[in-house]
């Protein structure tokens, strides 16, 4: 058993300034998940920032202390919930929501990107990659030094040697997504992240972003005054997240997953059941079905909206990150590829019934991350590992990788990056003429929405296969 004494946690806590820490954290994020949010909002469709959603938490976890690495890492949940706020905000029609002002709305999205690009440069990079991917000991003391505000880091650099003796020291190789697929020692944080990841993207809280301004109307808002009520969803989301990123280092990672997932699956039965009285005409089922609407944003900003995007970079050691995070981003944009056109036929067959699918995947992923994930809050990479090793010998020794299967690892092809990227092409070219058979198809059938979801759904995914590839193979 780990037991951590209360003055060892304290002596874990330097006490410098960490004002260069936040202003990189500021930096990083306002041209990243904030400009995603608040393109998502002003356009309602993702940008090619996809890179940013993967690099960013890891940027942030690597260069913050132990006891502040969720707040930070959370960070970036703040600020695309922030961002899609912000830009709800400017798009009304008193703003710049008009036909006449729409090329300013639309190149006010250039902002943050452009003051990212003028601050982000002058902040170091992450101590851990400095270290363990470039092998610069003198840089990560800078860089760690700028981040510590002056504050003692002796202890924290140990770690992180210890940290790269253990994966294989300054000379380890950096793993792909099939070394982590090939090493059974890695299954259960793999396990783990893609559980997390798809189950992000399968809870319905995009759908019920689709289904609100319904909902609204249905409850007798004038379709002029439903712009303002949708404010209201945006800032539920920024205030669940700034809340969980003040909760987190307090309540952990486990607890608000596995929690936010419950208070999901319970306003989706809440949801089902109003929208069926709905239905008979009973008073004030609308008024129900908009108090769930706002609930449910509230219960995802709480925790998956901002802890799914941490458990790669907590759980998997520097070798193996960017590999977790193709996978993890990989899974959340072909999940929601699945349910961007799943979701009209749901409505269509199911009527008031739609959301039952995504209760149970609240059910499933409650309860999974629930009993299978570790409490990370506090936790050096090492004891996380054991509480992830622990479950395996659990299951039998047969369960371990043979151990020849490192020698696997050291035949790999000079060009294994340029082949990874070609195939990406391929499956992005097959995903492609995927879209364009089930758009005819759907022609035919008379789904014009959902042929605009599907194209646009696709893609994201073929950017994503890209982009994610890219980042893997640099």
């Amino acid at each position: 058993m780990n037991v951590r004494e209360d003055d060892d946690t304290e002596t874990d806590r330097p006490a410098g300034n960490s004002r260069a820490l936040t202003l990189a954290v500021c930096s990083a994020a306002i041209g990243g998940t904030f400009q995603y949010g608040y393109n998502l909002s002003i356009i309602n469709a993702p940008t090619n920032h996809i890179q940013s959603m993967n690099v960013q938490p890891m940027y942030f976890v690597e260069s913050a202390p132990k006891h502040l690495r969720g707040a930070v890492a959370f960070s970036s949940a703040v600020f695309t919930a922030f961002g899609i706020f912000l830009g709800q905000v400017v798009g009304l029609t008193e703003l710049l929501g008009t036909e006449p002002l729409w090329p300013y709305l639309l190149a006010s999205n250039a902002l943050p990107g452009l003051l990212q690009l003028l601050t982000l440069p002058w902040f170091p990079e992450s101590p851990r990659y400095l270290l363990m991917d470039r092998g610069n000991k003198e840089a990560c003391a800078r860089a760690l030094g700028r981040f510590r505000g002056g504050a003692d880091f002796s202890l924290e650099m140990e770690e992180m040697l210890q940290e790269q003796a253990d994966a294989g020291g300054a000379t380890a190789k950096i793993q792909t997504p099939w070394d982590l697929f090939s090493n059974r020692s890695l299954h259960p944080q793999l396990r783990t992240v893609m559980a997390a990841s798809s189950a992000m993207m399968l809870c319905g809280n995009d759908s019920i972003y689709f289904y609100a301004s319904y909902i609204f109307l249905a409850a007798g808002i004038p379709v002029e005054k439903v712009q303002y009520v949708s404010i209201g969803t945006g800032a539920c989301e920024f205030t669940a997240a700034v809340v969980c990123n003040l909760l987190i280092e307090r309540v952990g990672r486990r607890m608000l997953l596995s929690g936010g997932y419950a208070l999901m699956a319970v306003w989706a039965l809440v949801f089902t059941l109003a929208l069926t009285l709905q239905g008979y005409s009973v008073p004030g089922m609308p008024y129900l079905s908009m108090a769930c609407v706002f609930c449910y944003i509230l219960s995802f900003g709480m925790g998956p909206a901002g802890v799914t995007g941490i458990l790669p970079a907590e759980i998997f050691d520097q070798t193996a990150r960017p590999a977790a995070y193709m996978v993890a981003g990989s899974l959340m944009w072909i999940n929601l590829l699945i349910v961007g056109m799943a979701f009209p036929f749901l409505v269509s067959y199911l009527n008031a019934l739609c959301f039952i699918p995504f209760c149970c995947v609240c059910v499933a992923a409650s309860l999974f991350v629930g009993l299978t994930l570790p409490e990370t809050k506090g936790r050096t990479l090492a004891e996380i590992t054991a509480e992830f090793d622990r479950s395996l010998l659990k299951k039998g020794p047969e369960k371990q990788g043979p151990e020849p299967m490192k020698e696997q690892y050291q035949l790999e092809c000079p060009l294994s990056g340029i082949i990874a990227l070609s195939k990406s092409f391929v499956l992005g070219f097959h995903v492609c003429t995927f879209s364009i058979r089930s758009t005819l198809l759907l022609v035919t059938l008379g789904y014009p929405k959902v042929i605009y979801a599907l194209s646009s759904m696709t893609n994201k995914l073929y950017e994503a296969i890209i982009c994610n590839s890219c980042f893997v193979c640099i």
